[in-house]
């Protein structure tokens, strides 16, 4: 039996756990969701290239959803980083 190296190991869990089901795709106004691909959004309007919550990269990786927070406009890959994130920030 072969073991998975650490990097595949989180990359798996990554995946996994930031899996953008059930994620309302909502858009900043003006800006257009595609289900495929995420939002319709440069990655150059947002605070960091990445998922705040898990650090995907939004390089490789759809955003599918935004928070703007602190006047910065943050993307997130799933519903549920965006609500962790409000979470620990204390967002309501």
């Amino acid at each position: 039996m072969r073991l998975l190296g650490i990097g595949a190991l989180i990359g798996v869990t990554l995946a996994i756990g930031c899996s953008s089901t059930g994620s309302t795709n909502a858009a900043p106004e003006g800006m257009g969701a595609t289900p495929e691909k995420g939002l319709a959004i440069s990655v150059d309007r947002l605070a960091v290239p990445y998922c705040p919550e898990c650090e995907m990269s939004f390089r490789q990786f759809a955003i599918r959803d935004t928070l703007t927070y602190d006047g910065k406009l943050y993307g997130f890959c799933s519903e549920g980083c965006k609500a962790s994130f409000a979470q620990r920030m204390g967002i309501n």
